[in-house]
């Protein structure tokens, strides 16, 4: 018999009640269920994480050679 294993893990949050109303507001007014609005929300923020600290790497790397650096 083969088992298959969920590649989702469950996370327990504590959050605190004004900001579990906020993100409850927040994906009701984006039409998705609460744990898909929060699986987005940390989702996207590792994301830009992970940009910001590949940008760091490449700015440290390219220390010695000259370059313009342009900020939106």
């Amino acid at each position: 018999m083969t088992a298959a294993f969920s590649t989702q893990k469950k996370l327990s949050l504590k959050i605190d009640a004004p900001l579990y109303s906020l993100l409850e507001k927040q994906a009701d007014e984006t039409g998705v269920g609460l744990n898909d609005f929060i699986q987005q929300l940390l989702t996207d923020a590792m994301g830009d994480w992970c940009d910001y600290c590949d940008t760091l790497r490449r700015l440290s790397s390219e220390e010695d050679t000259p370059g313009h650096l342009c900020v939106k």
